[in-house]
């Protein structure tokens, strides 16, 4: 009842398939059961006093195989009739579950996720597995997210600026539902009764997806902060070094994301923390060089005090998100 609009139709029409076999099969049960006993070599009137215990038993013992082959010919005469009612099964079935209202989807934030599906908990190790992969689309996402951000650097358009700082409000609402909904998931696993294995990959993944959450705030926050600065015409605006400098930290960000990104999409086994580690210190040091240079620009009075706590409120929350990514990577190489 929960799940996606294609799912709930594949199950109503599962349904309907069994349903219809119930049906027809009630009325020629009897008939069904004695051919598929006589195709097994099962005697339905073999008594123990006629035949004797020996072969009774034997006779018996064939129960088993006449439930499976029942189960097993119930199903392919149920298909055989049904087959040549495709069409109109899908009819029938788009007809009783029909596509959700769009105007109540684009009210929300589109969170369905694409590997995990409400209701459906299958063995842990299968479940921990929807969940790395879900995980996976999640980074995507926030890798998504921090394009976005990029673009809006760039963008001198104030309607173009206000409707990309509403495409990342969204996407910081759907960071948050992603992040509720993968650990509702993992707590029902945690259910289970677990091996300690698999109570680990759990916990790595809780903290991935909390760091993946934090990905995304602070995605948010630096797009707070160039709206601030480019979003009204009255606004002192970043200067042309300073874009190119945040430009700069944003290229290696980007490269760490990216290298996060082939890291949850892959075997742990086939990466090693050093290359994330590389981009980390990169970061810090450009961090750490910018944050010096503007001390020495405002004493030669470049721009102007307000600007500048701007420009370093982002170059600090890019090193941060940073940060995140190593802290995902940690969590998936163990």
């Amino acid at each position: 009842l929960t799940a996606s609009t294609p799912a709930r139709r594949a199950a109503f029409s599962h349904m309907f398939f069994n349903l219809f076999g119930v049906c027809w099969m009630l009325v020629v049960f009897h008939p069904f059961v004695n051919i598929v006993c006589s195709l097994v070599g099962y005697d339905v009137s073999m008594t123990r006093e006629l035949a004797g215990t020996e072969d009774f038993l034997i006779n018996a013992a064939k129960l088993s195989f006449v439930l499976a082959a029942f189960h097993t010919c119930f199903n392919l005469t149920n298909t055989a009739i049904l087959i040549g009612f495709i069409p109109q099964i899908e009819h029938i079935v788009c007809r009783v579950i029909r596509e959700r209202d769009m105007a109540k989807q684009e009210e929300k934030p589109k969170v369905r996720l694409q590997y995990i599906q409400a209701g459906l908990l299958k063995t842990p190790e299968i479940a921990i597995l929807q969940a790395h992969r879900e995980t996976a689309v999640f980074g995507k996402r926030m890798q998504r997210m921090f394009g976005m951000v990029r673009s809006l650097l760039l963008e001198n358009d104030t309607e173009a600026i206000a409707m990309l700082f509403a495409r990342i409000e969204k996407y910081e609402n759907i960071s948050d539902n992603m992040e509720h909904e993968i650990a509702l998931f993992l707590e029902q696993v945690s259910d289970a009764h677990l091996s300690d294995d698999t109570k680990s990959k759990i916990r790595a993944l809780l903290r991935e997806i909390s760091e993946l959450e934090s990905v995304g705030d602070a995605c948010y926050n630096t797009a707070r902060i160039i709206n601030r600065s480019h979003g009204g015409e009255n606004q002192e605006r970043f200067t042309d070094k300073q874009i190119e400098n945040i430009l700069g930290m944003m290229q290696l960000v980007e490269d760490a994301l990216t290298q996060m990104n082939s890291v949850l999409e892959g075997l742990r086994e086939n990466f090693t923390i050093d290359r994330t580690m590389e981009l980390e210190n990169e970061i810090n040091d450009l961090r750490t060089h910018l944050k010096q240079q503007n001390i020495a620009d405002l004493g030669e009075h470049a721009y102007s005090y307000s600007i500048s706590t701007g420009y370093i409120d982002i170059i600090q929350t890019l090193e941060r998100l940073g940060d995140y990514v190593v802290n995902v990577v940690e969590a998936r190489l163990n």
